[in-house]
This record gives C-alpha cells, structure tokens and sequence, in this order.
C-alpha cells in the first residue's frame, strides 16, 4: 500500500469517528429529558443532585428575622404558586404529590404519616423552624441530601421570606415572627452637631425647638413629645423602609397588603376607603394622634390585640420618634406637635 492509499485510509476513518462523536452529541441535545424546574415530585435519590442555588452557609446580607417583619405577604403567596402542582395548602385540601403545607411552620418536618417522605428528609427529625424552611428553600438538596423533591430551591432571601412569611399565615394558629435585634447604636453626636442637626430640622432655634418639646409633651407617654419633636424625619425615612414592602407613602398610594399612609397623623384610625381592616383595628375608636402612634407602633399586638399586622413593633424609642416624626412630614398640612394631642 503506498502512502497516498494510506492517508486516504486514515482520513476516511478519522471523518468516520468524528461523524460518530458529532451523532451523539446531536442526539443529547435533540433528546435530552426536559425536566421540570419547579417539581416537587418523589423523583429519586440522584435526579438533580447538582441543582443547588449556592451555599447556603454564608451569612445573609440582611437577617432573617428583618425579611420576615417586612415580608410582602402578596409576593409571598404569588411565590406558592411555584408549589401549587404539587402542594395543597387548605386546610381541608387532600395533599398533592407532595404534602399538604396548611400549618406547616413550627410543625414536625415529616408530619403526615399517611406520606411516604424519602428517608433523607424523614431521618432529620426536628420542626419546620423559619431558620429550617429559609434553609430549605434556599437548596432542598444541600439542606436534606438524598431528598427525591426536584424543586431547586429560591435563591433570592427577600423571596424566600415573603414566602415562608405567607405560609406561616396559612394556620389555625399563626406562629409570632422571630424578634429583630436591634442594630447597635450610632456614635454619639457632638453637642455641636445635635445643634446643628435640630436647627436643620426645624427651621428654627434650638430654644425654639426646646420650648415645642416641652409644650409637645402634655398630654403624651413620657418624653414621647419630647422625643418626636427633636428627632430626625430623615432618620425615620430610614426606619419606614422596614414598613415599604406592605405600605405605600405618597398621597394617593394604592392600598397594598397594609393601607396608605399619607396623611395618618390626625387621621381617625381604620378610616382608609377601599381598605379591609381586621376587626380588632375596626373596633378602634379615635384618631391616629401622636400618643396612640406611639403605643401602636411600639407594639402593635399588644396595643390592638388582633390585628393583622405582621410586623413587632419599633422597641427602640429613638427610631420610634424619628418615624413618627417622618409619618408626620407626609401630609399638606402637618399636625402639630405644641398642645398635644
């Protein structure tokens, strides 16, 4: 065989095993299974054992106890709709391919005995804790490795809150939202920069200021007067970023799953049109004055038992006053803070 025959042997097979290795791959891509991304289907032990979403172990930006006291309870539940093939979440409801969530939160994790769970997520033990489904959803997988769930977990915090936040919701007995540490306190300011602070404020002197404090305070919860008239409506713009996921500020907002809050101070309590309040604010009589936003925004279930409100109040009460002092600014026609109400 001389060399030309030779090379037009080798090439002749070389064509053939790339043909060979081209068919296959074309065949992966025509054929492969489409799977579903969101499937809480029992699929096997090993079917989607890379789908992850990340570790889960690093420390979220933002704690898991502020998502839940801001969850968007609207978001939360458009989030179920991603479980909605295969969990019910009526109480009443007959479970799905998965288990029926209805009371889940705070419930043992393998529950009803009647389903047949994947010894993964069954030899765990323990209750579905907030910490427990946030680490869940983030990666079933990483969190109970071996589950047959298919469903790839939310990556985003806020998304996973609003949702477990909506679930907790979906019980005969609703569990308390963990309590937010407070941040720890700023530096102190400078006798000069409190001056100068209070003069930007207020527009005026800062024995002007003093003397509105003074008068404010008659009539009100200890220092509260006091407190709201020096503090800083910047500072509680800052504070209502918590309130923003369940609240719109500008006149003429939409009702969101909390009512409008332009123009609440002076305004009488429950008096939104167009907004469902729960029967305990409904049975409130008066007005949002300054006393009663001060007891309210402290504690809103102890003040209102039964209110739908989510969130646990503002324990801090300079962040308290600078709120109400920021709630005070939203409106044409500011209410006093001198002869108090």
């Amino acid at each position: 065989m001389d060399s030309l025959e030779f090379n037009k042997l080798a090439g002749g097979l070389l064509v053939g095993l790339l043909l060979a290795v081209g068919i296959g791959k074309l065949g992966d891509v025509l054929y492969a299974p489409d799977l579903p991304a969101h499937a809480a289907v029992e699929a096997g032990a090993d079917a989607h054992a890379d789908a992850g979403v990340g570790d889960h172990g690093e420390e979220p930006a933002v704690p898991l106890a502020s998502l839940l006291a801001a969850a968007d309870l609207a978001d939360g539940e458009s989030h179920f709709r991603k479980c909605k093939s295969c969990h019910a979440i009526a109480a009443d409801d007959a479970r799905g391919t998965g288990p029926n969530l209805y009371g889940i939160v705070g419930d043992a994790q393998a529950r009803d005995a009647t389903f047949s769970y994947s010894g993964a997520l069954s030899d765990l033990g323990g209750a579905w804790t907030f910490e427990a489904l946030d680490a869940f959803l983030a990666n079933p997988k990483e969190y109970a490795r071996g589950t047959k769930m298919t469903f790839r977990g939310l990556s985003d915090a806020e998304d996973r809150a609003n949702l477990i936040a909506w679930i907790n919701t979906r019980s005969d007995a609703p569990l308390d939202l963990p309590a937010v540490e407070e941040p720890a306190a700023e530096d102190a300011m400078t006798e000069e920069e409190l001056e100068a602070r209070d003069a930007a404020i207020h527009g005026d002197t800062v024995d002007e200021t003093i003397a509105a404090a003074e008068a404010a305070a008659d009539g009100m919860a200890a220092g509260a007067g006091a407190m709201i008239a020096v503090a800083s409506a910047e500072a509680g713009e800052t504070v209502a970023r918590k309130c923003k996921s369940c609240h719109t500020f500008e006149a003429g907002g939409a009702n969101r799953v909390g009512p409008n809050l332009w123009d609440t101070v002076d305004r009488d309590i429950a008096s939104i049109e167009g907004y469902r309040y729960s029967d305990a604010m409904e049975s409130q009589e008066g007005a949002w004055i300054y006393d009663r936003l001060w007891s309210y925004l402290m504690d809103p279930r102890a003040d209102v038992p039964g209110t739908k409100m989510g969130f646990r109040g503002v324990g801090d009460e300079e962040d308290l006053a600078a709120l109400i002092a920021y709630l005070r600014t939203l409106s044409n026609d500011p209410a006093p803070l001198a002869g108090t109400r």
